[in-house]
C-alpha cells in the first residue's frame, strides 16, 4: 500500500505516489542548493519546474494518472543533474531535436511567424521573410498565409518554449544559459525602419487577432451550449414519449392512446428482436450522449481533460449499439421474407350511368372506439392504416369491387394469418359508394407490413363523381395523362376523363359579344 499525494509543480496540479514524491523533491533540493548562489536562480528554478511540469504532463496522458517512481527517473533523465554543470562546467548532452513551430516575440517585426519559423529551420528571418514577399507578389496568397499561421501558432512565452522553438534540447544547462543572456542569445535584431513599420502593423493586426480569437471562443461557447441543450431536450423528450400516451403515426399506420414502449413493441413483433433493439438503443444513446456531453463541455468550459480511455469506451458503446441494431435490422428484414394476399371479389348491379363516390369519415376514433364496441376502456385494441384505392374500367353494366389484404412474415402460413385479421368497409347504394379511408388490424398482431386495397371496377362511359379530398387516395395511373385535378369524370377503356362542359348554343352574336341564353 503506498500513499498518495497532491502536488502543484509548475502551477500544475499532479497526483504522485509517495516514492515519486520523494524522489523528485530531493531533486529539486539538490538543484535549488547548486543554483542558491545565481542571482538569476529563483528565475532559473521556475523555469525548471515548468518544463518538469510539461514532462510529467506527457507522461500522464500515456500512462497512469498517477504519477510513479519510474516516471519521475526518466523526467530526471531529461533534465540532468546539477553535478554534470559543476566544477568543470560540463552541461548535459546539446543537440537537436525536432521541436516546434511557435511565434519568436522577441525577434517579430510583425507577428512573429517569420521568425519563428526561422528558428526552427535555424536560419535568418529575413530569408522567410523574403519568401512570404515573393508569394504575396507572385501568388497574391503571402499574406492569407501568414494571417492564418498568426493565427494557429502559438506564442514562445517560456523559456522552454523558445528553446523548443529553436530545436534545442531542453535541461537544466539550456535553461540556465538561457536564463542568464536574459533572451539576447536567441534574439536578431532587426532594422529600425522595419521595426518601426513592424510595430505598428503589429498593433493593428494584434486587434484583428485577438476580436477573431474572441469570436471563435465565442462560436465555441454557443455551439458546446447548444450541444448539451440538444442532448438534454432529447433525453426529456424521450421520457415524455415513453410515459405519455399520444397518438403515433409509422408512414400509412396510426396507433392512438399508447406510449412509445407499447408503439416501439408493436413496430418490433417477437420478444428477442425487441430486447435486441432496446439493448441497441440504450448503447448508442449512452455512447452518443457521452460524446455530445463531453464535446459540448471542452467547447464551453475547457473541461474535462481529454482521457482518451473514456473516449475509447464511449466510442466502443457506439459500434456495439451499432453492431448490434445491424443484426436487429437483418432479423426485421427476415420477418417479411414471406408475403401472403388474399382477395374478395363483389359484384353489385347499377341502376343509372353515374356513380358518386365518397370517403367515409376521417375522425380515426370513429374507428378506433365505435359506438357499439368497448369505446373508452383504455389502450385501442386496433391499428389504422390508410387504405390504397383504385378506380378501373370494368366489362358489363355492374359496379366490380375488389379487396386485396396481403401481409408479410417469416412464415407464409402466419402472413396469411394476419392478412385474415384485416378489416375494411365500403356501402353503395343507388349511386352513392361510401368506403372507409382506413383499414383496421389488431395491434397485437405487430407490424408486419399489413395492407387493404381497394380496386372499384365501373363500367365504362359511366359518369363518375369523386369528391376533391378522394382524388389523392386514388391511384394517379387511373387517370388518363394523370389528369385528377378535376370532380366529374367519364369513365372510358383507357381511365379516368375529365368530362368536358357543355357548351350552349350561342343566340346572337353582336360586335363580337357572344350572349348565351
Amino acid at each position: 500500500m503506498k500513499k498518495n499525494f497532491s502536488v502543484n509543480i509548475g502551477s500544475r496540479l499532479f497526483h504522485i505516489d509517495d516514492d515519486a514524491y520523494e524522489h523528485l523533491s530531493t531533486y529539486l533540493g539538490r538543484l535549488r542548493a547548486f543554483f542558491a548562489s545565481d542571482q538569476s536562480g529563483d528565475e532559473i528554478m521556475t523555469d525548471i519546474e515548468m518544463r518538469i511540469a510539461e514532462l510529467l504532463e506527457q507522461k500522464k496522458a500515456n500512462g497512469p494518472a498517477i504519477i510513479n517512481l519510474n516516471q519521475v527517473e526518466e523526467v530526471i533523465a531529461d533534465m540532468g543533474e546539477p553535478d554534470q554543470l559543476s566544477e568543470s562546467q560540463q552541461e548535459p548532452s546539446r543537440g537537436k531535436t525536432k521541436g516546434k513551430l511557435y511565434r519568436d516575440p522577441d525577434n517579430r517585426q510583425i507577428g512573429g511567424v517569420s521568425a519563428g519559423i526561422a528558428a526552427w529551420f535555424g536560419i535568418d528571418p529575413l530569408w522567410v521573410r523574403i519568401a512570404f514577399a515573393m508569394i504575396t507578389l507572385m501568388y497574391g496568397t503571402g499574406v492569407i498565409i501568414y494571417l492564418v499561421l498568426w493565427l494557429i501558432l502559438p506564442e514562445a512565452g517560456t523559456t522552454s518554449e523558445k528553446l523548443e522553438m529553436h530545436r534545442q534540447i531542453i535541461n537544466i544547462g539550456t535553461l540556465r544559459d538561457e536564463v542568464a543572456s536574459a533572451g539576447t542569445g536567441l534574439r536578431k535584431t532587426g532594422s529600425s525602419v522595419m521595426h518601426s513599420i513592424g510595430t505598428f502593423l503589429r498593433f493593428g493586426t494584434e486587434i484583428i487577432s485577438r476580436l477573431f480569437r474572441f469570436l471563435f471562443q465565442l462560436l465555441g461557447r454557443v455551439t458546446g451550449a447548444t450541444i448539451l441543450l440538444l442532448v438534454l431536450t432529447l433525453f426529456g423528450g424521450m421520457t415524455v414519449a415513453f410515459l405519455v400516451r399520444n397518438q403515433f403515426e409509422f408512414g400509412i399506420y396510426h396507433l392512438d392512446t399508447t406510449t412509445f414502449s407499447h408503439a416501439f413493441g408493436w413496430l418490433l413483433p417477437g420478444a428477442a428482436v425487441r430486447w435486441q433493439a432496446y439493448i441497441a438503443l440504450a448503447l448508442l444513446l449512452i455512447g452518443m450522449a457521452g460524446l455530445l456531453i463531453f464535446l459540448g463541455l471542452r467547447l464551453m468550459l475547457k473541461w474535462p481533460p481529454v482521457r482518451w480511455q473514456v473516449l475509447s469506451l464511449l466510442a466502443l458503446l457506439v459500434l456495439a449499439g451499432l453492431i448490434i441494431a445491424g443484426s436487429v435490422v437483418y432479423q426485421y428484414a427476415r420477418n417479411s421474407d414471406q408475403v401472403a394476399s388474399m382477395s374478395q371479389r363483389q359484384t353489385m348491379a347499377m341502376k343509372h350511368k353515374k356513380i358518386h363516390i365518397a370517403a367515409g369519415s376521417y375522425d380515426r376514433y370513429q374507428y378506433w372506439a365505435p359506438l357499439s364496441g368497448n369505446g373508452n376502456s383504455g389502450r385501442i385494441q386496433d391499428v389504422l392504416g390508410d387504405i390504397s384505392l383504385s378506380v378501373r374500367p370494368a366489362p358489363g353494366d355492374s359496379i366490380i369491387i375488389t379487396t386485396i389484404r396481403s401481409a408479410s412474415s417469416l412464415l407464409e402460413n402466419r402472413a396469411a394469418d394476419f392478412a385474415r385479421n384485416i378489416s375494411n368497409a365500403y356501402r353503395f347504394q343507388d349511386t352513392l359508394l361510401i368506403i372507409d379511408p382506413y383499414y383496421r388490424f389488431p395491434l397485437r398482431d405487430g407490424m408486419h407490413y399489413q395492407k387493404a386495397e381497394l380496386i372499384v371496377g365501373i363500367p365504362v362511359n359511366t359518369e363518375v363523381l369523386i369528391k376533391e379530398d378522394w382524388n389523392w387516395h386514388i391511384n394517379n395511373d387511373d387517370f388518363i395523362d394523370g389528369m385528377n385535378e378535376g370532380n366529374v369524370y367519364i369513365m372510358t377503356s383507357a381511365g379516368l376523363k375529365p368530362k368536358s362542359p357543355t357548351v350552349q348554343k350561342s343566340d346572337t352574336i353582336q360586335q363580337g359579344v357572344t350572349i348565351e341564353k
